[in-house]
């Protein structure tokens, strides 16, 4: 996830503003040096008296160099104004059209143009507000952040350094080298490494080919994901050649070292081109390949509807290769002639598949079967009917139902062909064509792309001090300055 610059820190070096308070001298730790301007005298603007420092002004402290075209101090409002700065500190540069700072409220104001950049992020505005006794800091409009993987952009936005966390609203995007995220909201901890999105959330996950979107997200710095709210995910087989979707009202991930689980909770749809399934709750572990269905779920492959309270399967190379079904499931296939229901039910069920294809099937006890038979030229001719208290195996051929053979307590029957016989079920019949999902569509952004450009033309300060680094070979532009102001050189 991008991480988010410390915008506290950052407008650290905004404290040196305040050097006057009440009228009172700074002590000497606190003193704002004049380094350079070209005149600095006290006027009176509509019977208010101004102080004012004209002409590549360079102010420092302590902490912190000021350039600036000029600076005017308001001293009956509290208010100092500056135009076209730059401010560098240990660790931030800032760039702004303007600067307003109530020395009383300890509040700053950039705007126009403003340019925050550190050692791993850059910002960009057009207006920023810092509350420093409140220590926080408001974007009102768009703000763009970016670092040497990717760039965050939003609306608007508010920082909280007291407790290192950022709210983010309005067609919110995060682009970095692994992923892809747009939501209506972000909130966000860094120290808690702790992301929320809210509000039409879409996500693209780069490394493990997975998409997902919903209307909430929640992720930790423990692997843990929440997905909310008509959540959709969409993941890609390693091989590349399966795609599997999974729709649900509640998606939730926990990833350690060694394992991930997948939990998806309440009106749960599963598709792939291999198998379909309905279910309340269906969770899927990736180190054994392992899902499980539970409450009434269904499962479709090819002609076959798998109907129990509890149905757990095992994959191999993107497609089933065992399932187990109890208590009492029942399988239906469809004739792919004759499109009779072949039954079959049992207390517990064991599917074996070779190459995505339906093998054997072995049902343990209480075994019942009605099985529509065609004669040599492939037409309906009649059913058997049977059961057995013990075990039953039915193998099937390229999927289709083939033979089978019953143990122990039989007793069987054939009827034959006859239109009162064709519909003939068992008692927990079940078959829900119309229920199976379909191939889902493709979610897709439904934002444009994150700019490439920065969302405003470069202040000419900005320019000169890139120019001034090229040029230096990167040296620090700090180092002196020469003290050329006609007026007392400190605060």
């Amino acid at each position: 996830m991008i991480r988010l610059i410390s915008t506290y820190t950052a407008f650290l070096g905004l404290l040196f503003l305040i050097f006057l308070t009440g009228g009172r001298t700074l002590h000497a730790q606190d003193r704002v040096i004049i380094n350079q301007a070209d005149q600095a005298e006290g006027i009176t603007i509509d019977g208010e008296s101004v102080r004012k420092i004209l002409g590549n002004v360079i102010l420092t402290t302590e902490e912190m160099v000021l350039e600036t075209d000029s600076v005017y101090q308001y001293t009956e409002r509290n208010l100092l104004t500056a135009f076209n700065i730059q401010i560098e500190t240990e660790n931030e540069m800032i760039w702004a059209d303007t600067l307003y700072h109530n020395t009383e409220l300890e509040i700053s104001r950039l705007r126009g143009r403003v340019i925050v950049q550190s050692e791993e992020n850059m910002m960009f505005s057009d207006s920023i507000d810092v509350d420093m006794e409140t220590d926080i800091a408001t974007f009102n409009v768009p703000v763009r952040f970016e670092d040497e993987d990717g760039t965050l952009i939003a609306q608007r936005g508010l920082y909280y350094q007291d407790v290192d966390s950022a709210v983010f609203r309005g067609d919110v995007q995060l682009s970095d080298t692994t992923q892809y995220i747009e939501a209506d909201s972000l909130f966000m901890n860094r120290e808690k490494d702790l992301y929320e999105m809210y509000g039409q959330v879409y996500a693209n996950d780069y490394e493990d080919d997975v998409r997902f979107s919903g209307e909430y997200l929640y992720a930790d710095s423990t692997g843990y994901r929440l997905l909310k709210e008509d959540a959709w995910l969409m993941e890609v087989s390693e091989s590349k050649e399966d795609t599997t979707h999974l729709y649900a009202d509640t998606i939730e991930i926990t990833e350690t070292d060694t394992v991930s689980y997948m939990d998806a909770f309440h009106d749960v749809r599963m598709w792939s081109s291999n198998f379909s399934a309905i279910a309340d709750t269906a969770n899927y572990r990736d180190d054994l390949d392992q899902f499980i269905l539970r409450s009434s779920p269904k499962l479709w492959h090819e002609r076959i509807q798998l109907s129990g309270p509890y149905t757990e399967a095992y994959m191999e190379d993107d497609n089933i290769r065992f399932l187990t079904s109890y208590p009492r499931p029942i399988l239906v296939q469809e004739d792919s002639l004759t499109g009779r229901l072949h039954q079959m039910t049992g207390d517990t069920l064991n599917a074996y598949f070779q190459d995505g294809e339906l093998d054997r099937l072995r049902m343990f006890n209480n075994t019942e079967i009605i099985f529509h038979q065609r004669d040599e030229n492939d037409q309906p001719d009649g059913l058997i009917e049977l059961i057995s208290a013990g075990p039953s195996i039915m193998h099937f051929e390229q999927g289709e139902f083939d033979d089978f053979k019953a143990e122990r307590s039989i007793n069987g029957s054939y009827l034959p062909e006859d239109s009162t016989n064709i519909n003939r079920q068992l008692d927990n019949f079940q078959w829900n064509p119309e229920q199976r999902p379909q191939r889902p569509q493709v979610q897709t952004p439904r934002l444009p792309p994150i700019p490439e450009e920065r969302p405003f033309e470069l202040p000419p300060r900005y320019l000169r001090y890139l120019e001034n680094q090229q040029n230096s070979g990167n040296e620090d532009p700090t180092e002196e300055f020469e003290v050329d102001a006609e007026t007392d050189d400190e605060f």
